[in-house]
């Protein structure tokens, strides 16, 4: 018996070495990213994820937070001040000459990794201005990348969409987009990433400066990355337009299902359905039918349970990435169409039983119209962990006083996977300087005293840029409504997070600055969305009396309160 397992030892012990010792290709890469499974899975080889940014240098320490969400200057533009101040642009790590050049480092870091998410945006100049980026690797003095900002970004100067996009794609200005890149550039040894406008175009009349986050993993020293290389884009041709077609398939069921149809919800009932056994739900499609169907959107909630453990609830809307107000949308991990389809593809797993349950929280009957429930098998292991999502509105906020509002905080072990915001903007111009979201994310993981995610602007954190209101959808991140950003109105975001998911060990806190230009009121409510072992405790709790309170249609549901 002894031998038996001492055997089983070395084969167990052998198969874990080869797991962590196999090299990080870009095509392993990509082969993650499009797996949906995977993100129930604790990460092997495990990673940190991290992000440079331009965010103001002057937000150095939030222990001086209350002194400076007061601050208003006495004339002029309100930048405001130490840990809100908001010049979020052309901030870089040092400047330095390369080859004749003069380059401005804005991202730097020590293998093995890969940069998963490149964003960046320009303010007041045309789109040919903007500098060169330049991506250096590993001990290669000259760039493996060398390429016009919006070419690399936004455009398919190196790789077309989905992986490059802008967002919105138009915009009445071409300046005004975020210009994006989820391709992943891994490296074994060292990344650096430059730039050599700022010193071109800085003086022009105009300029409002060089935006950018990017965000990237680190891995254990001992694992193997196959580095990006100037043939790389060549050698795995065949292997990106693969893996770019499955990031815009369409997400649709061919498994096990349990389909209900025109079951009609009285205000205060639920349906329940129970799936038993070692499984995953791997697909989620309802469509309700209402007579306000924005309010049933938010009334109408979902809660799971797995294992005797409730982990999801959540609004029907911000579940799948709506808010309250139909608009089609795809990402890779939620979708809706022009019929009012809503449909998922989160993979949520259990090793006894699931116990779905839709509810009315509202006043009126709502109609599920269709609900299907599509599950697979699936092997639990040490490895496994349970899929989570939490709601919160704070309903009226007051942003005269600038703060940091909680979207979540986990204790336990886990990874963030996404978010979705949905508010209500009261302020009542709409001439065009209707914005509410100068706040910047903070992101904490394991108890940092300093976030390792400091952003530039909320529209920045969901991939676009200047507050445009105009509606666009991608696999990472989708604005099915905004309408509220540069008028009286609704607006909902969402970021999905494949490649940069943010694996936590012991705690996990996501803050966003409420930064209103204008000090107006607001209906502000963040869900966010995250895998955990079994014990995870957060600081959210399921809310009936939130969803029951009357969506904002118009300024006075806000003002009013």
């Amino acid at each position: 018996m002894r031998q038996i397992v001492f055997t089983l030892f070395l084969v167990t012990a052998s198969y874990i070495s080869h797991a962590q010792k196999q090299e990080i290709t870009l095509t392993v890469l990509l082969k993650e990213m499009t797996d949906r499974k995977n993100l129930s899975k604790w990460p092997s080889p495990f990673y940190t994820c991290s992000q440079a940014s331009s965010y103001s240098r002057e937000s150095k320490s939030a222990s001086t937070r209350l002194e400076d969400g007061k601050f208003s200057p006495a004339s002029g533009r309100d930048w405001g001040k130490g840990w809100y101040e908001n010049h979020d642009f052309s901030q870089y790590i040092r400047t330095e000459e390369n080859h004749g050049r003069r380059e401005d480092v804005m991202f730097e870091a020590k293998g093995p990794g890969v940069v998963v998410r490149f964003w960046a945006t320009f303010g007041g100049v045309p789109s040919d201005y903007g500098g060169i980026y330049r991506i250096y690797i590993d001990d290669d003095p000259y760039p493996v990348i060398e390429m016009h900002n919006q070419n690399l970004l936004g455009k398919a100067g190196l790789v077309g969409k989905p992986f490059s996009f802008y967002a919105p794609e138009k915009a009445e200005n071409d300046v005004w987009r975020g210009r994006n890149l989820f391709l992943p550039i891994p490296y074994n040894k060292r990344c650096k990433i430059t730039y050599d406008g700022e010193h071109k175009y800085s003086h022009i009349a105009g300029w409002q400066g060089h935006y950018y986050q990017i965000n990237y993993r680190t891995y254990q020293e001992d694992t193997k990355v196959e580095s990006f290389s100037r043939n790389t884009m060549e050698k795995y041709k065949k292997d990106i337009e693969f893996y770019g077609e499955m990031l815009m398939d369409d997400p649709t069921w061919k498994g096990d299902q349990i389909t209900k149809k025109n079951v009609v919800l009285r205000p205060g009932k639920q349906l329940t359905l129970k799936i038993t056994g070692e499984r995953a739900i791997s697909y989620l499609q309802t469509q309700l039918n209402a007579n306000a169907g924005e309010q049933a959107l938010r009334s109408t909630v979902l809660k799971i349970k797995f294992d005797e453990h409730p982990t999801v609830w959540c609004p029907i809307g911000q579940f799948f990435g709506l808010g309250y107000q139909y608009n089609e949308h795809r990402s890779y991990y939620v979708a809706t169409t022009k019929e009012g389809i809503l449909a998922s593809r989160w993979v949520m797993p259990f090793s006894k039983k699931a116990v779905v349950s839709i509810i009315n929280h509202g006043e009126q009957d709502v109609t599920l119209k269709s609900l299907v429930i599509g599950h697979e098998s699936y092997k639990w292991d040490e490895r496994s962990m349970y899929f989570h999502a939490a709601w919160k509105e704070t309903r009226g906020m007051n942003t005269k006083m600038r703060k940091d509002e909680n979207y979540i905080s986990v204790n336990g072990k886990g990874v963030f996977v996404a978010d979705n915001l949905t508010l209500f903007n009261t302020f009542p111009d709409t001439t065009g300087i209707n914005w509410w979201g100068e706040g910047d994310e903070k992101i904490y993981v394991d108890n940092e005293k300093f976030p390792s995610h400091f952003g530039t602007g909320t529209e920045d954190y969901y991939c676009y840029a200047w507050c445009r209101p105009q509606r666009f959808t991608s696999p990472f991140a989708s604005q099915p409504i905004g309408e509220g950003n540069k008028t009286p109105g609704n607006t909902s975001n969402n970021r999905y997070r494949l490649l940069d998911a943010i694996p936590f060990k012991t705690s996990f806190k996501f803050d966003m600055e409420i930064w209103h230009p204008y000090r107006a009121k607001l209906n502000y409510s963040p869900t966010t969305f995250w895998y955990a072992f079994p014990n995870a405790q957060w600081n959210i709790t399921p809310d009936p009396r939130g969803v029951r309170q009357k969506v904002a249609l118009k300024i006075e549901d806000v003002t009013g309160l």
